[in-house]
């Protein structure tokens, strides 16, 4: 699916672009779900809070922002459920990363028209801190994402730099000290996106977006995937790590056999325990 060049890019820049990854009927089937998953179980907020707001926007617009973030479609939606096995995302993350990789999540960010939120600069590393740089986000647009639409802005290399300390605490989402990192003191550049265009890059990428200033939604889902070795940072190692392999193969290296209930273990009547078998 990518070239060469491509996949070196990721590699000394920290994203990617690849345009029309997924077709236009794909689109619109994920378009149409995701509506109907926004009317049904959506919620329009402010977005992010904290002091940066006072940084990032002027003084009429910091209370008017809107957002709609949608964690886990695929709770609602089997069309959402099969996306994160997409053929052409998956091919891309086995070349970028590794050839055995597995989901982590799939959340929307919903920028609406008119003051559709922005977001400071940050890293996405805190959000799901893992031990490892082999953590990948692959931003699907869902809509066409101009600059005026409040589209990813990145700073190019900043993944090099590991994990940064961020601003944290019970009334902001982690972001990065504005006094430090803000637009007007470091460089980033815009990454326009069309619906179907997919942005890979690393968890460790310093990035950012602006308002949405148009008449139309910025819809972009974001997927996560990483390598099967890598665990959250602060558990034992050895903790068994599963979650969806969407490529490759998951070998057994320190986790512990999981336990798992034979035909011959079970007996009617409902669930019982029978030694180390669940049954039911």
């Amino acid at each position: 699916m990518l070239t060469d060049a491509q996949v070196q890019h990721y590699k000394e820049e920290g994203y990617v672009k690849v345009e029309q990854l997924f077709s236009h009927e794909e689109v619109q089937e994920l378009g149409e779900d995701m509506n109907r998953i926004i009317e049904t179980w959506g919620e329009e907020i402010i977005g992010w809070h904290g002091p940066w707001r006072d940084r990032y926007l002027s003084e009429n617009e910091r209370l008017n922002t809107k957002a709609v973030f949608m964690h886990r479609p695929d709770h609602f939606s089997a069309v959402w459920s099969r996306s994160y096995h997409h053929k052409g995302l998956v091919s891309c993350i086995a070349q970028l990363v590794g050839p055995t990789m597995q989901w982590h999540h799939t959340v929307l960010h919903g920028k609406p028209p008119e003051l559709g939120t922005p977001f400071p600069m940050h890293q996405d590393y805190p959000f799901y801190p893992h031990e490892g740089p082999d953590f990948i986000d692959c931003l699907l647009h869902l809509d066409d994402a101009p600059a005026e639409s409040g589209c990813l802005r990145v700073v190019p290399g900043s993944h090099k730099n590991g994990p940064l300390e961020h601003n944290t605490g019970p009334d902001t989402a982690p972001h990065l000290p504005p006094e430090k990192y803000h637009p007007d003191f470091i460089d980033s550049i815009e990454v326009p996106a069309k619906a179907g265009d997919v942005i890979f890059f690393s968890y460790l990428l310093i990035h950012w977006s602006d308002v949405n200033r148009t008449d139309k939604w910025r819809r972009g889902v974001r997927y996560g995937y990483h390598t099967p070795e890598m665990h959250p940072v602060g558990k034992d190692s050895a903790e068994p790590n599963h979650n969806t392999i969407v490529c490759g193969f998951k070998e057994r290296r320190n986790e512990p056999k999981p336990l798992i209930a034979s035909a011959d273990a079970r007996k009617p009547g409902g669930a019982k325990i029978e030694g180390e078998f669940v049954t039911a």
